[in-house]
């Protein structure tokens, strides 16, 4: 390690800024600063030259280095969570979260599924009895969603979330009411009698025919069965929650369907509903009181008149809720159904993902191509889909990525022999791939110049130290994202081969009577500075960004400082060992690339018919 030179001295190869600022130095002016520069310089260039003596030690040390680190990449963490993404741990909004779980207990938690509708013409009115009809045929075909697992079958009416089955004295009445009880589904067909055809459940009484929602009367069942049962407590629950008539009791979208209930009010009329009208402050599930869905929830693209009364709207949703993998386990958990298969509440969220995702591929192909609307599925599972896929990190992609990854626009020719390094001509070219830009741009006719080897072996070292870098975030815990795995692989490489350029073009730029064997180092003390400076400025840019509150934000800027801190100790530590075996080549004469031929005698008449 060199010592600091005295105040009055500087280091041997300084260079010609310094030398020409000697006199002030003597002086006393900007003394502290140049000394510093010196002092670093000084500390390069001994470390260039220690590197130069050993560059196949160094080469080789510093590969299984950042090798073992890159290994590092088997235990990493990709987080999908969106929740862990954006909340951090401890803030307010998480402290609410938990607040929120911990009052309304685990029974208020559902997944949703929404089924959008939107017309294929902009701005086209879906409040009609036709666009309805569409909703109801994709609703219907999303509701009858059937999954195979563990030799079961999962439909919708086992894995709906319901508000909550009543505990009823008779029990006949609660065995038929557990049956019955409908899910919970928030859609604009509530308004219609249309709307009981997607509640799946059914019952049995004697002398009936099955009874469902679509021609269930709470009223009429009710005088029909009072002679024979006490169902006061039954009758006051039902006055209470305002069920009336439930389904039946509303208009039918179509009259003219054979099963529209004489009860409907457009029944005998045989005419279509008014559907801005009908839908005018939201509609209601079974319970008047208790399942009210607003407008909001229903309409989108809303316009109003100027009493502020609902004339057309651009979409309509429809949510389906689905139990949690909690309540599903629950509920299911010592029933006959599922004593047989070790049911667990890994299974019952393996059941729910695959019912989900069955939900979305047949509600998007239940409309014909030529219907006049279309169908938008989603759910949470589609989320998740959606960053697991943008998480996961493809080889093939990254590898691709590298090798199609441009360079500047103008491209250096290889110059002849009698042509000087310095100010090679240059032409317009297309983009090359990164690895042909760096190949290419240090391509030489010259063995003695040409440094095409250099340009691959940097553009590689880059991508195992960003590999390296990554490795060790993983081995340090830090959860990947897509942004770790889709964006900073390409940013590291774009900042780490800026500084392999600048060190290889300054080593083919030493001064006139360099020795040979200070090469390294008067490469490293004029170039170095500005490599670590620039480093270290990324690398305390990204640390300070890792104070942004976002989990997701802050894990990234982590990574990226901790890839510069590997593009850093590889451009500084590895690199000039390979311009050092490089710089051996070149002095035996030996062809670029294929370093194992020596050039033979007719390459001089080559150079000189290329000139």
């Amino acid at each position: 390690m060199a010592r600091p030179p005295p105040l009055g001295e500087l280091p041997p190869g300084y260079t010609s800024p310094a030398r020409s600022a000697a006199p002030q130095i003597l002086a006393g002016s900007l003394k502290a600063p140049l000394w510093l520069r010196a002092y670093f310089q000084g500390l390069l260039f001994s470390l260039g030259c220690g590197i130069q003596r050993h560059c196949g030690k160094m080469l080789f040390l510093g590969l299984l280095a950042f090798g073992a680190l890159a290994l590092g990449l088997r235990v990493a963490i990709i987080e999908t969570d969106l929740e862990q993404l954006w909340v951090e741990a401890g803030s307010r909004v998480s402290q609410e979260l938990q607040y929120t779980k911990e009052k309304l207990g685990e029974e208020a938690a559902y997944t949703s599924q929404m089924l959008i509708q939107t017309p294929r013409r902009e701005g086209e009115n879906v409040l009609t009895p036709e666009a309805l009809g569409l909703h109801l045929q994709a609703a219907l075909t999303a509701s009858k969603v059937q999954v195979s697992l563990y030799g079961k079958s999962w439909d919708l009416n086992k894995i709906c979330y319901k508000s909550g089955v009543p505990l009823i004295e008779n029990g006949m009445i609660e065995r038929m009411i557990e049956k019955l009880f409908p899910c919970v589904i928030l859609t604009p067909l509530d308004c219609f009698w249309e709307g009981a055809k997607l509640q799946g459940g059914s019952a049995y009484l004697p002398g009936r025919p099955d009874i469902q929602w679509t021609n269930l009367d709470p009223e009429q069942l009710l005088e029909e069965l009072g002679p024979f049962a006490s169902l006061e407590g039954f009758r006051e629950l039902l006055d209470k929650a305002q069920v009336g008539q439930a389904y039946v009791g509303r208009p039918c979208l179509h009259p003219d369907d054979l099963h529209c209930p004489p009860s409907a009010p457009n029944h005998h009329s045989r005419q279509a509903p008014n559907v801005a009208q009908e839908l005018r402050g939201g509609c209601h599930g079974f319970s008047h009181k208790f399942m009210h869905w607003q407008e909001e929830l229903l309409l989108g693209g809303m316009a109003r008149d100027s009493q502020g009364q609902l004339l057309r709207a651009e979409a309509l949703q429809s949510t389906f809720l689905l139990m949690s993998p909690r309540q599903l386990y629950e509920h299911f958990r010592g029933d006959y159904q599922t004593h047989d298969i070790g049911w667990s509440e890994e299974q019952a969220g393996t059941v729910l993902q695959a019912w989900q995702r069955r939900f979305v591929q047949l509600a998007q192909e239940a409309l014909p191509e030529n219907a006049s609307q279309q169908i938008h599925a989603f759910s949470s599972t589609t989320l998740d889909d959606i960053l697991h896929a943008f998480s996961e990190v493809s080889t093939a992609r990254v590898v691709g990525g590298y090798l199609l990854m441009v360079g500047p626009p103008p491209c250096a020719l290889p110059p002849p022999p009698l042509e000087p390094t310095l100010g090679a001509p240059t032409r317009d070219c297309p983009f090359l791939p990164q690895l042909a830009y760096a190949c290419v741009t240090m391509l030489r006719w010259d063995c003695a110049q040409s440094q095409g080897a250099v340009g691959l072996a940097g553009v590689l070292l880059v991508a195992l130290a960003v590999a390296s870098g990554l490795g060790l975030c993983a081995l340090l815990g830090i959860a990947f994202n897509a942004a770790t795995t889709q964006v900073l692989p390409f940013l590291a490489l774009g900042i780490g081969v800026d500084d392999i350029f600048l060190m290889a073009h300054a080593f083919t730029e030493a001064p006139p009577g360099t020795p040979l064997q200070e090469r390294t180092g008067e490469c490293l003390q004029r170039t170095g500075t500005s490599v670590a400076l620039t480093s270290i400025n990324n690398m305390v840019a990204f640390f300070m960004a890792a104070l942004v509150p976002i989990p997701a934000l802050r894990a990234f800027s982590l990574q990226a400082a901790i890839v510069v801190g590997c593009n850093f100790a590889a451009v500084m530590l590895v690199f000039p060992a390979v311009l050092s075996l490089d710089l051996h080549r070149r002095h035996c004469q030996r062809l670029d690339v294929l370093c194992c031929f020596s050039r033979p005698w007719y390459w001089y008449f080559l150079g000189l018919f290329w000139a």
